[in-house]
């Protein structure tokens, strides 16, 4: 039997060998100390077992007291009793480095610093708090956008409802300004596209939360670490762009064009609609577009006797309420919506619109619904739509604070529902005495303005109703620009009666005025100066135009927009005359009745009572008896006219019947005697309840 040598070395050498490079920086140690090192090696004596020796059992290999505290200091830092847990260590960061491979501390570090930054972090408990923590090394930041629109020399937010608001974004910490220009632009522009035009149209930037221009290189990052915001947020700035000259010329010749076919046509319209007001037989012909439907205004409950070339009438309780349905083409006061219309035009500002489609259909009809009590913040909200200024018709439906529908139609409606809008506007909006000025209010910007400018020149357009309650001072401001009429003698009626006594009598006879008072009614107004004999003048027309042309000065600005059209076609003349002609008094509204020639003793009777109440009726009264026969408290021009017919009415039933349309005055003829006219009649006029209805 053959034996074959084994070719494995002899494990006690090799384990020797390994002893001794395991060794070797600790003889190398020794042997520069000159402490013997045979016996260390006899003995496997390594820096693990020097550490674990006693100091006497150490004294057998290294006798001198000085070295063994050298050897020691020597073990202790090659690691001594610590590989164990060193191996351990190492372990734990590989784990972690899985676990967490793009950490902020890992991403500059080499595979030795990370061990021994993790070693030195698990030795110390203080620096390894955010070991885990995902807070400590966010990739996400959070943002807010924003839309600002420069108009002029004003940066305006846009608003939410109008295509912008506020957007909130989590993007990456790294994503740069630039990135966040195209997100903004794809968020407020979808498509191109936003309800303030294309994108085409603007010049685009993208501002910081100081609303400066950004720098598009820089990221999310750096700007949170520069400005240490919480929360940053950015705008989309967007400037309209200007049109070359050429265009601007080209459009310019048109528009001249355009004007001048304008003028022709509406000074035509004017005429056609003074014949269809003159004259009732021809504004007839024009039924089909519900322009003449006879409304009236009732008191009291219905007599079944009456029957005749008029509607009867029904009491409030009875009134039927039209369909709940939205009738076509018409505009909900209280629907969010846009009015609709026939021609589907859609108007490019908030003035008259110089487009001739204005005049492709001269009875063009708009219908809408308000609620009495909340007319004047629904008749705005109406007019807010630049689209109204196309309508040349108004079918107005009134509901009454029972929800119900008034069964009325017709012109009388619109001017009783105009009516109805300036006195909620005077008290609301206005100060002064026999005449107002419009005054500033908060929750008024400049859309409300224009909203009402809209209704002024669509009064006077299609009604010849100008609410000539505004002092005329403050209508010249805003067709023409400037105003021409006395300024000292519109003061005085603007003031208290009071003050308008003691300052007429200052500038007669200053002398005969008590200071004290005069210096207290000029204190009431503001003034700043001492007052004499010869500055009472300059004074009082100081305070005038402050309170009649500088307070409402942005006011009259908006309502410039639109009415300097009407500034085009009335001189300062017939605006003076205008308000003339308008202003009821005893005189004219007693001019305006008219009479049967055929009237029987009784009948003359009760004309002479009506002739004689309205010259005794006091100008509130006035007013009302003006409007309660024609639907307007004034008197419009070509309008002159109220037909007094005579009816039989009994017992409770007797009340006058107004049919506003035709301005017809139907009454009893059955009256005992003056006083019982007098009284049922301002019973009538004093009650706020007037119900508009047509069966």
């Amino acid at each position: 039997m053959r034996v074959h040598a084994s070719r494995h070395c002899c494990p006690y050498k090799l384990l020797s060998r390994n002893y001794k490079e395991k060794w070797s920086p600790l003889i190398e140690f020794l042997k520069e100390r000159n402490i013997p090192v045979d016996k260390v090696e006899e003995d496997k004596i390594d820096c693990q077992v020097i550490l674990l020796l006693s100091d006497d059992e150490l004294t057998k290999y290294i006798p001198i007291y000085g070295d063994r505290i050298a050897v020691k200091d020597f073990c202790k830092n090659q690691g001594g009793t610590g590989s164990k847990s060193k191996k351990k260590k190492t372990l734990l960061q590989k784990i972690r480095k899985r676990l967490h491979p793009s950490s902020k501390r890992n991403l500059f570090k080499t595979k030795k610093d990370i061990d021994e930054s993790s070693s030195d972090s698990d030795d110390n408990p203080s620096t390894s708090k955010n070991i885990g923590n995902d807070h400590a090394a966010k990739s996400e930041r959070r943002i807010e956008l924003g839309w600002l629109m420069k108009e002029g020399d004003r940066m305006k937010q846009v608003r939410g409802p109008t295509g912008g608001g506020t957007r909130h974004l989590i993007v990456d910490k790294d994503t740069l300004v630039s990135a966040i220009k195209e997100t903004a632009l794809k968020l407020y522009f979808p498509e191109g596209i936003s309800p303030r035009g294309k994108i085409e149209n603007f010049v685009v930037d993208i501002m910081d939360f100081k609303r400066q221009s950004a720098n598009l290189d820089l990221s999310v990052e750096n700007i949170y670490d520069r400005s240490k915001m919480r929360l940053l947020r950015f705008y989309l700035l967007t400037v309209p762009k200007e049109r070359d000259n050429t265009e601007q010329e080209k459009n310019s010749t048109t528009r001249t064009k355009e004007n001048e076919d304008q003028k022709s046509v509406s000074q035509l319209l004017r005429l056609e609609n003074h014949e269809n007001n003159s004259s009732h037989s021809s504004y007839n012909e024009h039924t089909s577009l519900n322009m003449c439907s006879d409304d009236e205004i009732q008191f009291g409950p219905v007599l079944a006797d009456i029957d005749d070339i008029y509607d009867s009438t029904i009491p409030l309780n009875d009134i039927h309420t039209q369909s709940d349905s939205q009738p076509e083409n018409s505009y909900i006061a209280n629907d969010p919506g846009i009015i609709t219309n026939s021609l589907g035009i859609i108007a490019d500002g908030p003035g008259l619109i110089n487009n001739e489609q204005l005049f492709l259909d001269p009875f063009h009809s708009v219908k809408i619904r308000v609620h009495r009590g909340n007319l004047m913040i629904e008749m705005m909200k109406i007019f807010s739509d630049p689209t109204i200024m196309y309508a040349t018709f108004f079918d107005v439906s009134m509901i009454l604070p029972t929800g119900k529908a008034e069964e009325g139609v017709g012109e009388g409606i619109f001017r009783d529902c105009l009516t109805e809008f300036w006195n909620e506007f005077m008290d609301n909006c206005c100060i002064g005495n026999s005449q107002k000025v419009p005054t500033i209010r908060h929750d008024f910007q400049e859309e409300q303005w224009l909203s009402i400018g809209r209704i002024i020149f669509k009064g006077w357009q299609i009604a010849n109703y100008l609410p000539i309650g505004l002092s005329i001072i403050v209508m010249e401001n805003a067709m023409y620009g400037k105003f021409k009429s006395d300024l000292m003698e519109n003061f005085l009626c603007f003031i208290t009666e009071e003050d308008k006594t003691l300052f007429s009598t200052a500038l007669k006879d200053y002398e005969s005025v008590e200071n004290d008072e005069l210096i207290e009614a000029l204190e009431n107004h503001s003034c700043r100066s001492a007052v004499t004999k010869e500055s009472i003048t300059r004074i009082l027309l100081e305070i005038a135009h402050k309170e009649m042309v500088q307070e409402c000065n942005f006011i009259t600005d908006a309502w410039a927009k639109i009415l300097s059209q009407l500034g085009q076609s009335l001189s300062y003349e017939n605006l003076t005359e205008i308000y003339s002609k308008m202003e009821p008094s005893n005189r004219k509204v007693t001019k305006m009745l008219h009479f049967s020639d055929n009237l029987s003793n009784l009948e003359r009777e009760v004309m002479n009572h009506l002739q004689r109440y309205v010259r005794e009726l006091d100008k509130v009264l006035l007013k009302k008896f003006l409007r309660f026969c024609t639907g307007s408290d004034l008197i419009l021009d070509g309008k002159d006219t109220i037909t007094v017919e005579f009816v039989v009415l009994d017992g409770f039933g007797r009340r006058p019947i107004a049919h506003t349309c035709g301005r017809v005055l139907r009454i009893p003829r059955n009256y005992e005697n003056f006083t019982i006219f007098r009284s049922e009649f301002n019973n009538i006029l004093n009650t706020s309840v007037w119900v508009m209805d047509i069966v």
